[in-house]
């Protein structure tokens, strides 16, 4: 058992940030370390949250004494490769969502897992959320009866990313791959964790001219009959719901997490550090008990499954 688990970032962007800080918040973790290539943003993060030692090589981190566990924080191209690194010198992982670029990645990444001393977990990061926890609950003491259809939402209105995240070759997909992926992730959950058995999707570039998807429609049927509508987007002129937000459609009932409303309460936040937190914490709480954390690398291989077979049924050719 650990004491305390020493943790290292690999990456110095907005998400590193939620994780960097998740990590300075528990008292059974330690942030000792943080790599990216870009020394500015780098020296920017170590400062913010009081990092001791900074790398811009961050294989000087694989299989040292002083580093227990990985976040796994970089443009999706490089997460199968540093987290399959970190795994075979025997540390903790926990990569950002999506977890690879297609299936063989992901299928590679649970290999190295099963064959690891450490342990790998995927951060879908609602998973955490109190809304989300307190709907699964309802859900499965049978509050809605049986559960008939699910619709999600994973949109930004009016803006979309830059850089990596249209650069095919190092996000792997648009919209859906960035987006989708929450409210795919966020259904399953909801859901109890059935398997997809179908996916049919429409799937376009619409509002900006770019190389990847910024609009898509996903129908998903799942092997406990439920079927779900995911909408995903970059640009969009008007949110239906926020990311992840989740309608959920039963025979006794109806339910809403968060219930959006345009424009939003002033006070209302959305996307909470505690939700990073205790994210963290699960990872930490497990390595602590010797137990695998959740969601594993078999959950985020699902959500993966489902983004390459809604890009197979869209006519899009999603990576690489």
């Amino acid at each position: 058992m650990v004491d305390r688990l020493r943790v290292a970032v690999i990456g110095s962007g907005f998400i590193a940030l939620y994780h960097a800080r998740a990590v300075a918040e528990l008292p059974g973790a330690e942030l000792v370390a943080a790599a990216n290539w870009r020394p500015e943003s780098l020296a920017r993060l170590a400062a913010e949250c009081g990092i001791p030692r900074t790398t811009t090589d961050w294989r000087e981190l694989v299989g040292d004494p002083e580093v227990d566990a990985a976040v796994v924080a970089t443009p999706n191209s490089l997460h199968a490769e540093q987290a399959i690194a970190f795994l075979d010198a025997g540390q903790h992982v926990i990569v950002e969502k999506p977890m690879a670029m297609d299936v063989a990645e992901a299928d590679a990444m649970v290999a190295a897992a099963e064959r690891s001393s450490g342990f790998l977990m995927v951060a879908h990061c609602w998973r955490f959320h109190p809304a989300v926890l307190a709907l699964r609950d309802r859900i499965a003491a049978g509050e809605l009866g049986e559960v008939v259809k699910t619709r999600g939402y994973g949109v930004h209105a009016r803006w979309g990313p830059a850089g990596w995240f249209v650069d095919p070759d190092l996000a792997g997909g648009g919209a859906l791959a960035d987006m989708g992926v929450h409210a795919i992730d966020t259904a399953r959950f909801l859901l109890g964790g059935p398997e997809p058995v179908r996916v049919c999707a429409a799937i376009g570039t619409r509002y900006r001219e770019i190389a990847v998807d910024d609009d898509a429609i996903l129908l998903i049927s799942w092997s406990n009959g439920t079927n779900s509508v995911v909408e995903s987007g970059w640009w969009q002129p008007h949110l239906a719901g926020l990311e992840a937000e989740t309608e959920v459609y039963g025979t006794g009932g109806f339910a809403r997490i968060f219930g959006y409303t345009d424009p939003p309460e002033p006070d209302y936040e959305h996307c909470p550090q505690s939700m990073y937190t205790a994210q963290m914490a699960e990872l930490v709480e497990a390595v602590r008990a010797g137990r695998q954390p959740s969601p594993d690398g078999a959950d985020g291989r699902v959500v993966m499954r489902v983004v390459e077979e809604a890009y197979r049924s869209g006519g899009v050719r999603a990576a690489r």
